[in-house]
């Protein structure tokens, strides 16, 4: 199946399953779909049913999930070694480890956390969570007289981490920003139709919705995921093509 068809399956059980959620835990390293040559994730019967083990233990055992890894991976050495045990040269392999080894706190599937709390879970010090934010790589959201800052800005921080761990200055991460905001306005375009609705697909709207909406939200998203996968693939496939012998 693909990340849409496993959303569709686990909405009876967990209707609160989005295909963020489920790229979240790809990258702390609970589940690992298959990838296709093109880049598309694929789930294996195995995948769902590990999927659906790790959303019942945090509902149900409200266990964090540093210790469902563990849990999953009960008696597989390799991965329990941390980040200083195994060599993993993928970007998404070695955000996951960051992810399984933080200090100080445990990491639910839908977080809200303080600056410095983030700082902490990413690795970085707080004056370069600030300058992400500033350059609109992090995301903050107003809670009462706070701002706080969920999953998705955690897995920002993580893959910023890396590339400040290789000396990369955090200003140019701004350059993704900029692509992905103008993949994703060539995307709305492409997939509003197929939703309905003169665009709004993306934003939601009150009341109930019919039948034949919600499948077109459905389909949508499916699309969305396709072309997102298949968009990373390519970027990665023309960067490698760029850096020559280097890249591959």
């Amino acid at each position: 199946m693909k990340i849409g068809d496993v959303v569709t399956v686990l909405e009876a059980e967990f209707p609160d399953v989005t295909v963020s959620k489920l790229r979240f835990l790809e990258a702390e390293g609970l589940i690992r779909p298959a990838r296709s040559a093109s880049g598309y994730r694929y789930y294996e019967e195995e995948d769902v049913a590990r999927v659906i083990r790790v959303l019942r233990l945090q509902r149900d055992r409200h266990l964090p999930l540093k210790v469902i890894a563990s849990m999953l991976d009960e008696g597989n050495p390799t991965e329990a070694q941390g980040d200083g045990g195994v060599d993993v040269p993928a970007f998404r392999e070695r955000v996951g480890r960051r992810g399984r080894s933080t200090e100080g706190g445990a990491l639910s599937g839908s977080v809200s956390v303080s600056l410095a709390e983030l700082a902490v879970m990413v690795g970085l010090d707080e004056d370069t969570v600030s300058e992400l934010e500033r350059l609109g790589l992090v995301r903050g959201h107003e809670a009462g007289s706070s701002t706080v800052y969920d999953d998705e800005a955690v897995l920002v921080g993580r893959v910023a981490a890396c590339f400040v761990d290789h000396g990369f200055d955090v200003r140019h991460l701004r350059m993704y920003l900029v692509a992905a905001q103008r993949e994703a306005g060539l995307l709305e375009q492409l997939v509003g139709p197929v939703a309905g609705g003169g665009g709004s697909w993306g934003r939601g709207s009150p009341g109930s919705v019919d039948s034949t909406h919600g499948r077109s939200l459905i389909e949508a998203r499916q699309l969305v995921d396709e072309l997102t996968d298949a968009g990373s693939a390519l970027h990665e496939l023309l960067v490698r093509r760029e850096l020559g012998t280097v890249g591959r």
